[in-house]
């Protein structure tokens, strides 16, 4: 087979294995309303859900890092499919609170897994000369998510029931599994080290980004733009099913809407990014998030308000794509896989913070509250990358 081929059909899994990690996690939001009605539950417990899947995510990645680099990135990739199987089979089968959240934990561990060794083995497959091209195919998954994968999901749960998307997702994990072993070509192991030496070299390593100003402005960065979107997507659903009686396939149609927008707009915004300065760009996509969610909640339903959904989601592309090619510049080639593992642990516990939060302040505050935490996040992750970091040429 060809080099241009095989670089195609990589490009093709990686996309739907990323896609299947990022639409199983937005999904939630419009199925909330109905679980929250069968558990007999509060809108802060719902927020537990996402918290519980990010902090696990976020914690558990710092053990994949090191160990996809011994054990190779496709073996990392084919056991985060069966972990994250596990999982939407536990929450498939849940028959209450406790065990769905059970189900959550497991898929956010499994999905950790999925996101890492994506990012890594396209940095490993492909030359630089070519890999912006097959990051930005891939990354593209997270708005195919929301017109695809939410609006499916939307339509599953209101027909079948919210635990029959759980049931879809874990078939699904289970064709990717047989896919990627079949059809991902292997690739060359790093050097075998003992469990202790590779786990003491990873802890030095990220003291030492811990230490630097730019990795931690990076880091500091991500964890609140991170934030800054979850409370945001989390308590949409509720939020448009409380306040005009939206039922879930009308809310699936938002995220079609706010999806399309992001996914059309991704490819201008990397070109976009190239001539202004990703870190530039990415300052000022956070604060235009930041004016949009403020006004959001003031909004009735009708089209305004799906113009200001997709203004945030056009904000949202055009951050993401500079975000992480500016991620992989902050730190030596040799160590941007660690450092991958540790924004992305950032990113989760970010994203579980701001879940929990959310919650607490919807349940008493209402959705506006939410969306002015989401705002000050943004705010304050154009900041960490203004103020710590200074490079021009990022």
């Amino acid at each position: 087979m060809s080099r241009p081929s095989q670089g195609l059909r990589v490009v093709s899994c990686l996309f739907f294995v990323l896609f299947l990690g990022v639409a199983d996690n937005q999904v939630l939001s419009p199925l909330l309303p109905a679980i929250r009605a069968q558990f007999k539950r509060s809108s802060s417990d719902m927020g537990l859900l996402f918290t519980g899947y990010s902090v696990c995510a976020g914690l558990s990645v710092l053990l994949w890092g090191p160990l996809s680099d011994v054990f190779g990135r496709k073996r990392g990739l084919t056991a985060g499919l069966l972990i994250f199987s596990l999982g939407s089979c536990i929450s498939f089968l849940s028959a209450d609170f406790q065990t769905l959240m059970a189900g959550r934990i497991v898929t956010g561990m499994g999905a950790s897994m999925l996101s890492l060794n994506t990012i890594s083995y396209a940095a490993d497959f492909f030359p630089y000369a070519s890999r912006g091209w097959a990051m930005g195919s891939i990354v593209s998954s997270y708005f195919a998510a929301l017109i695809l994968g939410v609006p499916l999901g939307s339509w599953i749960g209101d027909r079948l029931g919210w635990n029959a998307v759980f049931g879809t997702t874990c078939g699904l994990a289970v064709v990717l599994f047989v896919t990627t072993q079949r059809f991902l070509p292997v690739q060359t192991r790093g050097h075998w080290q003992s469990t202790e030496a590779i786990f003491v070299q990873q802890i030095h390593t990220y003291l030492d980004f811990l230490r630097g100003g730019k990795t931690i402005g990076a880091l500091l960065s991500s964890f609140f733009a991170s934030a800054g979107m979850m409370g945001f997507l989390a308590f949409l659903g509720v939020w448009l099913h409380d306040a005009f009686g939206i039922p879930g396939k009308r809310i699936g149609l938002v995220f079609l809407a706010s999806g399309g927008a992001a996914l059309l707009a991704s490819p201008f915004a990397g070109a976009l990014s190239d001539r202004i300065g990703k870190r530039v760009q990415f300052i000022l996509s956070n604060v235009s998030m930041a004016l949009f969610l403020f006004v959001l909640p003031g909004l009735r339903w009708g089209p305004v308000l799906f113009a200001v959904f997709g203004a945030i989601s056009l904000s949202a592309a055009f951050r993401q794509g500079p975000m992480e090619a500016l991620l992989t510049e902050v730190v030596p080639a040799g160590h941007r896989g660690s450092f991958i593992a540790l924004k992305n642990s950032f990113s989760q516990l970010g994203i579980g913070l701001a879940a929990f939060a959310s919650g607490l302040l919807f349940e008493r505050r209402g959705y506006f509250a939410v969306c002015l935490l989401g705002a000050f996040s943004n705010v304050v992750a154009a900041g960490g990358m203004l103020f710590f970091v200074r490079e021009k040429r990022l």
